[in-house]
């Protein structure tokens, strides 16, 4: 059986986390929550042949994008409140969680807004919005990432230039994105994972291998199922060189190995003759025995912790990609 590693939760790829995922995997899927223009890197990707992109309840769009208007003309006007503040809410934002559809319209006609007859809570309307403020954060936020490392970089080209001192390089080199970057799945963590499964779940399905690159995200999982456990060694693999390159032969070795972690309930040797180069991708595995996705996403629900899934027949597997210094 051929499985699609599934990228989640988020759902904007750079051109670095693209090009890492091609550098793993060839092929991945990502879920965007409206049919909205695609980033440029991921349409190159999506043409290319790496990227498969899914977007459930396109239909819907237009609603999105009203609803997003309205709250968006809402919040400039009574609480200059911009895409930023996302990172100000832990436990969720102003429009969601708690509050729905028909609460943002509730708040926007007390504030004097457009008005309107209150509709009943649209839980698929509301991880929508989420993720599509999430995803518009995120691409920002990288954005602005990148810009920066392009100021670093040619800081340093000028002072290498000039003064020749290869350990300022180096010591430049260390703080640029490469290195450390941003995650975004430590803001709002829980919130991601349930509106990304909300989203994910009116499509094709995610299957039973995801691939995040979010520390974070994975630390959220497996604090909540202790069963989630790392398998194997973190696999060293070389980095992508360039976009346009074709699937390396081992990419099919390593599909190979995660599609018999995902089958077989015993322990698997991963492939001996996976290469190793610098500068490299670091891959981590977690397995959780007996369970779907859709069990999996389900059970973060349950109060006191999703606990011990019952025995099925395949396994859930999550990889986390990392490029480390």
């Amino acid at each position: 059986m051929k499985h699609i590693p599934v990228y989640f939760p988020m759902t904007y790829l750079p051109a670095t986390g693209l090009n890492r995922l091609a550098a793993c995997f060839g092929k991945t899927r990502v879920y965007r929550p409206a049919d909205s223009p695609l980033p440029e890197a991921m349409q190159a990707a999506a043409q290319q042949g790496r990227l498969e992109i899914e977007i459930p309840c396109a239909a819907e769009t237009d609603k999105l994008a009203a609803l997003l208007e309205a709250y968006y003309a809402w919040a400039v006007e009574n609480k200059g409140v911009d895409l930023a503040a996302l990172k100000g809410w832990e436990t969720g934002i102003p429009f969601f969680g708690e509050t729905s559809v028909s609460g943002i319209r509730q708040n926007i006609r007390e504030m004097g807004g457009p008005g309107g007859q209150a509709e009943t809570s649209d839980p698929r309307m509301e991880a929508r919005l989420f993720l599509t403020m999430a995803q518009e954060l995120d691409r920002q936020d990288s954005e602005l990432e990148k810009s920066l490392d392009d100021v670093r970089a040619k800081e340093n080209s000028m002072l290498v230039a000039l003064l020749g001192d290869a350990a300022h390089q180096r010591d430049v080199a260390a703080t640029m994105s490469g290195g450390q970057e941003t995650d975004p799945g430590a803001y709002m963590t829980g919130s991601r994972l349930k509106t990304w499964w909300q989203v994910a779940r009116e499509g094709s399905g995610p299957g039973n291998l995801l691939v995040t690159d979010s520390r974070a995200v994975i630390d959220y999982l497996v604090e909540r199922y202790p069963g989630l456990q790392k398998t194997g060694p973190e696999l060293v693999l070389p980095r992508m060189q360039s976009a346009e390159a074709p699937p390396a032969a081992w990419q099919s070795q390593l599909m190979d190995y995660l599609g018999e972690l995902i089958s077989s309930q015993a322990d698997v040797n991963p492939p001996a003759s996976l290469p190793a180069a610098a500068p490299a991708l670091h891959l981590s595995i977690y397995r959780l025995a007996g369970i779907d996705a859709a069990a999996f996403f389900t059970g973060l629900d349950v109060p006191g912790g999703a606990g011990s899934p019952a025995a099925g027949k395949f396994n859930l597997v999550i990889c986390l990609i990392e490029a480390k210094v």
